[in-house]
């Protein structure tokens, strides 16, 4: 009797500070981080064959190279994989490294041009069923129309002698990125993900998915952790943390300076 009542307070008691401490949660996130992750796993390896294992590898860096994580990236990738390998001849080696070109130019769209990656993403995948109707939420200067997208291509053959087939959705990817580069876009996601405060939050968040994708379906955690190690010291000490000592030491000289300005406007209306 006294062993049952000890125990039921001990297990009460253990199960307040899991509660507290949020322990609870991050397992149930963990579980279902890993159940997505291993549905995306298996969509790659069906869509990809041989070539499975460069996307992953992809996958893993994109917390850096995209601002998402593993997970999402493979989500996002398989929903326009399929289009994407046919227009390429069945050649799934050139279909990933197309794909991870395309998903690197979708993040450094949402960083540089400040639009919602779910919205670019859509876009992406309407261009894989031929609908260019989203072509303007990319915002590099070209109407949501199969005309538009037409423009996009001749100027893209115009800036690299290389024509592109409006048919052919590899074309397609190929093509917005050389607009990309073109305009300065590429390469931005990476940059702000060590050097501003959003993008190193963003890196820091997707790498922390991935180690509770991870740590459900049992792989080697440490390169997880590592990312999230390192995403984490950059945004707290490269960016949180000297933004947050330049706003302490602007504060008192922008509040003299309000005061200063302010108390003779206060002081003649008699305030």
């Amino acid at each position: 009797s006294l062993g049952k009542g000890l125990g039921s307070k001990i297990a009460s008691l253990a199960m307040k500070t899991l509660a507290v401490a949020g322990v609870g949660k991050t397992i149930m996130s963990s579980i279902t981080q890993g159940g997505e992750l291993e549905q995306s796993l298996g969509g790659i390896e069906t869509l990809f064959k041989d070539s499975a294992d460069k996307v992953k590898a992809y996958a893993k860096e994109a917390y850096e190279t995209t601002g998402v994580s593993a997970n999402e990236y493979m989500k996002n990738v398989t929903s326009f994989a399929a289009a994407l390998v046919s227009s390429l001849g069945g050649d799934t080696d050139k279909a990933s490294k197309i794909a991870n070109q395309a998903m690197i130019d979708m993040g450094d769209n949402a960083n540089k041009m400040g639009t919602n990656m779910q919205d670019i993403q859509n876009a992406y995948q309407g261009f894989a069923k031929q609908n260019y109707t989203m072509l303007d939420n990319l915002k590099l200067g070209y109407g949501g129309t199969k005309k538009e997208m037409e423009r996009l291509l001749e100027d893209a053959q115009k800036i690299s002698g290389i024509e592109y087939n409006i048919d052919n959705l590899g074309d397609v990817y190929e093509a917005i990125h050389v607009i990309q580069k073109e305009l300065g876009i590429t390469g931005t996601t990476a940059k702000e993900a060590s050097e501003t405060l959003q993008g190193s939050f963003a890196a820091m968040k997707a790498s922390f998915v991935d180690v509770l994708g991870n740590l459900a379906l049992g792989e080697n955690i440490k390169p997880s952790l590592n990312a999230l190690a390192e995403t984490t010291a950059t945004f707290l000490l490269g960016n949180f943390i000297p933004m947050f000592v330049r706003v302490l030491s602007n504060l008192p000289g922008a509040i003299i300076s309000f005061i200063g300005t302010a108390a003779p406007i206060f002081k003649d209306q008699g305030l």
